[in-house]
């Protein structure tokens, strides 16, 4: 379907054109003055890459600027809405009223502009912004309303529709402190979860029903209405719902319905039917149907059911039973099993875990010995979580040092310091977090500036977050003496690292210390011709998936992320550590942890909606991306605000992207031919 140019407004900017002018600009990393200069520019695609470029900066500053660029007369670009909302994301609406004032009345004006022909539609910058009034709500809600009613029944207006829904979402989501929905608003999302008109499709009701419970209207009657949906995704947010507030069910009813979903014949929804029983009905109702649903054939599910009787039902000795069956020591890739369940058993029988206990600590493979670290924590075993705090592998290390602090206070602190002689940043970044609470020390002292020089001789941005839980903890332990060795760094390649030492050379001396960061080079050229390529990820499995590129999206991302991958071959051998069922999984890190991750950082192009299936990349902040992605397993609209999405799983390949369990390696990434799309 095409549609007019008109109407292109409701499409997200990954499908519009980019100017390569622009993108030079952003890989440079480029500021206000220089993108201005660009966003005032002949050229059509290249003004309009120049004001979506602007709003990515997200500087409220440069609204009232935006604002005067909208056309008297004609429908505006739909970057320049873009830009107004993404400038205010995160802004304090009470910094500024008269400025959202201001944006509330333009957007109003051209969101739905019907004297064009065809109408100029512009759902989505209404409803991602918050708003300081419920006059303001409320004005955004009438102007999205009259597009649902405009799209409703015509087929050919189906993206039209589901962006106003989408921004309805959004709208709710950001707003439900300011106001709750109109009444009107809200029968009207739970007649889309009904499907009620033509264009109530899959993605409006799931995104309705997730509008319903951002805006805290959902009623019981909608609920159940969402509980037998034909579209999963629609199930499993109803499902989860019942483990929450439960939209005004009685508490059997509830329960009745959760275990009906236990037998949901998606994976997904029984996985969100076994935390809700495991948090509403394993207390009144026992463990059977948990126990039950040991034997899934959705192995998260499966792990869910182990995880949950580790908490759940510890006074049944048939359950006990049960998990001792399972707590089999790992062999080979099908570790998960057994040690999730000795975690479980730790829990719940401290005494039966220990005769295990050695078999897991010595495990050749980490993941399981990391595993051993949390039963051991949960086992109150001190003697094996000091051996683990020494272990070769820096995430088991990790693992046991927070347990061990928490049994051991100060008696910890020996291992603590010895892994700040460690290399992993995540590790190097606990360690300083768990020493500010222990007493001042020399010794200390001397690690901590031992590791933070090293850290800093490295020159990887991505170390910022060690090297600043360092020098927090260098606060505690350093004297004056210690200043001298910290100046350099107030002229360090961070600039947040340089605020941060110059801080503590001005407490150690009294004399006010001033941080002169280094800028750093930016605008790396660009290496990998072909942006729209695909390529394919082969794990340890011996499955694979492919991902489809968007670099209209997100122009730099896929030609940094098709570089690493295809030329540097960065990838290769590394693992998803991160399995979040029903939200991310994650990977792409040299450490097999958070903060592990390749030496620059990656400026963020943010746009392209978190839809399931889309892969983005991992930050810790504003332009913090190291090279780590995620791959969004359900639509996360929560996340549109914040992350750079710039691929896209091949449709077919979800359910192998489904089934991945944390430590799967990836082999290898490789350019392929891309599937029709």
């Amino acid at each position: 379907m095409t549609l007019p140019a008109a109407l292109l407004g409701v499409i997200l900017l990954g499908q519009a054109q980019v100017s390569p002018i622009v993108v030079d600009a952003e890989r440079a990393w480029a500021r206000a003055d220089v993108l201005w200069r660009l966003a005032s520019s002949d050229d059509a695609v290249t003004r309009r890459s120049g004001i979506r470029a602007i709003g990515r900066l997200e500087d409220p500053a440069n609204v009232p600027m935006l604002l005067a660029l909208a056309p008297p007369h004609d429908a505006p670009s739909p970057e320049l809405g873009w830009a107004i909302s993404q400038s205010l994301n995160g802004f304090d609406p009470e910094k500024d009223p008269g400025l959202l004032s201001a944006v509330s009345t333009w957007l109003r004006a051209v969101t739905f502009i019907e004297s064009s022909r065809p109408p100029f539609v512009m759902a989505a910058p209404i409803g991602r912004i918050h708003w300081a009034t419920a006059e303001q709500v409320h004005a955004a809600e009438a102007a999205l309303t009259r597009i649902l009613d405009y799209a409703a029944h015509d087929k050919s207006r189906t993206a039209i529709y589901l962006a106003a829904v989408q921004s309805l979402e959004s709208l709710g989501r950001l707003n439900a402190r300011v106001t709750p929905f109109d009444a009107a608003t809200v029968s009207r999302l739970s007649r889309i979860v009904a499907n009620s008109a033509v264009n109530d499709g899959d993605g409006a009701r799931e995104t309705a029903l997730a509008a319903l419970i951002a805006a805290r209207a959902l009623d019981s009657e909608t609920q159940l209405v969402a509980l037998r949906d034909p579209y999963e995704q629609v199930r499993r947010q109803a499902t989860a719902v019942l483990a929450a507030a439960g939209a005004g069910l009685d508490n059997e009813r509830r329960l009745d319905l959760i275990q009906e979903k236990l037998r949901d014949p998606h994976g997904q929804v029984r996985y969100e039917a076994v935390k809700g029983y495991a948090r509403r009905g394993a207390e009144t109702r026992g463990c059977a149907p948990l126990l039950a649903m040991l034997g899934d054939r959705d192995s998260h599910v499966a792990l869910a059911a182990i995880d949950a009787l580790g908490d759940v039902c510890k006074d049944d000795e048939d359950v006990t039973i049960r998990i001792i069956a399972e707590t089999v020591t790992p062999v080979g890739l099908a570790w998960h099993r057994g040690a999730h369940a000795f975690v479980a058993l730790a829990k719940r029988a401290p005494d039966r875990a220990a005769l295990s206990m050695n078999a897991f600590v010595t495990h050749p493979n980490w993941w399981v010995r990391m595993y051993a670290a949390r039963a051991a924590g949960a086992a109150g075993d001190v003697a094996r979580l000091e051996k683990l705090a020494y272990d070769a592998n820096d995430n088991v290390r990790e693992a046991a040092l927070g347990p061990l602090r928490r049994l051991t206070k100060g008696d910890a602190d020996s291992a603590i310091v010895d892994a700040l002689g460690r290399t992993d940043v995540q590790l190097l970044r606990t360690a300083a977090m768990l020493l500010k609470d222990s007493p001042r020390s020399g010794q200390t002292s001397r690690g901590l500036a031992a590791a933070l020089q090293r850290l800093t001789k490295e020159g990887k941005e991505t170390s910022r977050d060690a090297r600043v839980a360092l020098l927090e903890a260098l606060a505690i332990h350093a004297d004056e003496a210690n200043a001298l060795e910290l100046q350099p760094l107030l002229k360090d390649f961070d600039p947040v690292v340089a605020a941060k030492a110059a801080s503590l050379v001005t407490q150690l001396t009294g004399i006010s210390a001033t941080a002169e960061p280094l800028p750093v080079r930016r605008g790396r050229p660009q290496q990998v011709s072909d942006l729209k390529q695909c390529v394919d990820v082969s794990l340890d499995s011996g499955k694979s998936f492919t991902l489809l590129m968007d670099p209209s999206a997100a122009p730099v991302t896929v030609s940094r992320f098709l570089e690493l991958a295809l030329v540097d071959h960065y990838y290769d051998g590394l693992t998803i550590h991160r399995v979040a069922p029903n939200f991310v999984i994650q990977g792409g890190g040299p450490g097999a942890n958070e903060y592990s991750g390749h030496k620059e950082y990656m400026r963020d192009e943010i746009g392209a909606r978190n839809s399931r299936g889309t892969v983005g990349l991992s930050t810790r902040g504003r332009n913090t991306a190291d090279g780590q992605f995620f791959i969004n397993l359900i639509d996360n609209a929560r996340l549109d605000l914040d992350y750079t999405v710039f691929a896209r799983v091949r449709p077919a390949d979800m359910a192998t992207v489904n089934a991945i369990e944390e430590g799967a390696v990836m082999r290898r990434i490789s350019s392929v031919q891309c599937p029709a799309r």
